[in-house]
C-alpha cells in the first residue's frame, strides 16, 4: 500500500461510494445466482421423481438425489482457497455458467449412471457460488446495510424450493416425445425441466460479468490501483447525476498478499490453519456449531413435511382419532391402507408432482421467506433475533405432541423447522468477524459443515421418526437449545467489529 497520511480503511471509503443502484442490482444479481442454484439443486429430487423411462428403483433415486450433497462435501474447501485467492467475482463466473451448462447438459443423459456423473460434475461447479456471492456483496456494500442484504438474498434461497416446484408443475404437464437416435433418447418433459431449472442460476452467471471484482479483496492482495478504480465505479454509479468524483487518495487496511509463490498445499494450509488457531479458533467452532444445528433440523425434517400433511389430510378423512402427533405417524400403515408398500414404491411413477406438495412447498416456504424479509429489518438486534428463532425451534420440538389436534401440530413442527431464518444471520457473522483473506474459506467450510449436517440427517432422521418419534423430538431439542447456549456468546449487538 501507498504511504499516504490521508489514505482512509476500506470500509471509509466504501462509505463514500454510497449506497445506491450499483449496490441494489449486485443484491439482485446475487440473489437470482443463490435462487437459481437452490432451484436447481432441490428441483433435481422432482426431476429424479419424474424421470419414468429411466425405471428407476428406490435405490438408485437414492443414489441421484444425494449426489448433490456429496459434490458440495468434495470441493467446498478448494473453491474456498480459489475465492480466497483468484477473487469473488472469478469465483463466481466460472463456478455458475459452468455449473448451469453441465446442469443442461444432463438432460441428454441416456441412462440414471450419466445423468447422476453429469449432475455430480455440475454441482461440483455451482457450489462455489453460496459463500462467493455472500462474500462478494459484503465486501461491495456499506456496513449499514451489509447485514440487511445478506438477509434478502438469503429469503431467495429459502424461496427457492418453491419456485422450483412453480416451475416444475407446468412443465411437467406438457405432453410430447422427440426421438433422438443418435443419443439413442426420448426427449421428453422431465428432460426440458433439467433445462429450465437450470436457466435461473446461467441468466445470474451472465449478470455477474458485468459487476466489479470485490474491491477488499483487491486491495488485501497488493491491486490498490483496481480496487479504487472499482471504488469509483461504483461512486459514478451510485450517484448518476452527480459531477463530484470520488477523492480517495490512498487506502489502508489489513495486507496478506505478499507476492511469493507458494504450492496449492501451502496456500490452503495458510487459508485454513489460522482459522482453526487462536485467536480465531473459539469463534470457528463456536459459528460451525450453530451452521450444523441450523441446517440439520431445517434441512432433515422439512422433506417430511409434505408427507406428514397428506398423512393428516388422510387422517382428517378417514378417521376421528387423534392422540399426538407422534401416534398420527404411527398410524401411517393403517391410514394409507397398505398403499405404502415398498413394491408400490418401486413401480409407480405418475411423471408429475402432485398438487398437494406443489401447495405445501409454496405456502411454508412463502411464510419463512416473508419472515426472512422482517428480519433483514432487524439487524441491529441480530444476535437477539438468532436466539428467538433457536429458542422457538427448541420449544416448538418439546411442544410438538402436546398439540390438541392435527393441524396445530402440523404448524408447531414447521415452526420447529424454523432454524433456516437465522442463516443468513450466521452468513453475515462470518463477513464482519473474519479478515478479508479469510472469509472466502471460512464461508465455504461453513457450508460444507451444513451439507455434512443435512447428509447425516437426511440419512438419520426417516428412521428415527417413524421408529422413535418423541424421543427423536426431545432429543432434537436438546441439541437446539444447546446452539442457544453457543450463540449466547457471540459477540453483542452494536459492538464494534473486526476490521477488513
Amino acid at each position: 500500500m501507498k504511504s499516504n497520511e490521508d489514505a482512509i480503511t476500506l470500509d471509509a471509503a466504501l462509505e463514500r461510494t454510497g449506497n445506491g443502484l450499483y449496490n441494489i442490482l449486485l443484491v439482485a444479481t446475487c440473489g437470482l445466482i443463490l435462487l437459481g442454484i437452490g432451484v436447481d439443486m432441490f428441483g433435481f429430487s422432482l426431476v429424479v421423481a419424474a424421470a419414468c423411462d429411466l425405471n428407476l428403483n428406490v435405490t438408485q433415486k437414492g443414489i441421484l438425489t444425494s449426489l448433490p450433497l456429496i459434490g458440495i462435501l468434495l470441493v467446498s474447501y478448494p473453491w474456498g482457497y480459489i475465492s480466497d485467492t483468484k477473487g469473488r467475482r472469478y469465483s463466481l463466473i466460472i463456478s455458475v455458467l459452468v455449473g448451469s451448462l453441465l446442469s443442461s447438459l444432463s438432460s441428454l443423459a441416456s441412462n440414471w449412471i450419466v445423468l447422476g456423473l453429469i449432475k455430480f460434475l455440475s454441482v461440483c461447479f455451482s457450489c462455489a457460488a453460496h459463500s462467493a456471492s455472500y462474500t462478494l456483496l459484503g465486501e461491495s456494500c456499506v456496513q449499514r446495510v451489509r447485514s440487511k442484504y445478506m438477509l434478502i438474498i438469503t429469503c431467495l434461497i429459502i424461496l427457492s424450493p418453491a419456485v422450483a416446484a412453480v416451475l416444475t408443475y407446468p412443465t411437467l404437464l406438457l405432453n410430447f416425445k422427440i426421438d433422438i437416435p443418435f443419443l439413442s433418447l426420448t426427449f421428453t418433459p422431465w428432460r426440458l425441466l433439467i433445462i429450465v431449472l437450470a436457466l435461473p442460476a446461467g441468466l445470474g452467471g451472465i449478470a455477474i460479468c458485468f459487476f466489479c471484482e470485490s474491491p477488499k479483496f483487491l486491495a488485501n492482495y497488493g491491486r490498490e490501483d483496481e480496487a479504487l478504480e472499482v471504488l469509483n465505479t461504483i461512486h459514478r454509479i451510485n450517484h448518476r447525476g452527480s459531477k463530484e468524483p470520488l477523492q480517495i487518495p490512498s487506502l489502508v487496511l489489513e495486507g496478506s498478499g505478499d507476492g511469493k509463490h507458494k504450492t496449492l498445499w501451502q496456500s490452503l494450509h495458510e487459508q485454513t490453519a489460522p482459522l482453526f488457531r487462536p485467536p480465531m479458533l473459539w469463534r470457528t467452532l463456536q459459528l460451525y456449531f450453530i451452521v450444523f444445528v441450523v441446517y440439520i433440523t431445517n434441512n432433515s425434517f422439512l422433506i417430511w413435511l409434505p408427507y406428514v400433511l397428506n398423512l393428516v389430510r388422510l387422517s382428517l378423512s378417514t378417521s376421528d382419532e387423534y392422540d399426538s402427533f407422534c401416534h398420527l405417524i404411527s398410524l401411517k400403515d393403517d391410514i394409507t391402507n397398505g398403499t405404502t408398500s415398498n413394491n408400490a414404491t418401486d413401480t409407480l411413477c405418475v411423471g408429475k408432482v402432485e398438487d398437494n406438495v406443489i401447495i405445501t412447498l409454496i405456502i411454508s416456504q412463502l411464510i419463512f421467506s416473508f419472515l426472512t424479509i422482517v428480519i433483514s429489518y432487524l439487524m441491529k438486534w441480530r444476535r437477539i433475533v438468532l436466539l428467538t428463532i433457536l429458542l422457538i425451534s427448541a420449544l416448538s420440538g418439546l411442544l410438538i405432541n402436546l398439540m390438541p389436534e392435527p393441524i396445530s401440530s402440523v404448524v408447531v413442527f414447521m415452526m420447529f423447522t424454523c432454524t433456516n431464518l437465522g442463516m443468513g444471520i450466521l452468513a453475515s457473522y462470518f463477513v464482519d468477524l473474519y479478515p478479508t483473506s479469510y472469509r472466502g474459506m471460512v464461508t465455504c467450510l461453513s457450508i460444507m459443515v451444513g451439507r455434512t449436517s443435512t447428509f447425516i440427517g437426511i440419512n438419520t432422521v426417516g428412521n428415527l421418526l417413524f421408529s422413535h418419534c418423541e424421543n427423536t423430538f426431545y432429543m432434537w431439542s436438546l441439541l437446539v437449545f444447546s446452539s442457544i447456549l453457543a450463540a449466547w456468546f457471540l459477540p453483542p449487538d452494536k459492538t464494534k467489529q473486526i476490521p477488513g
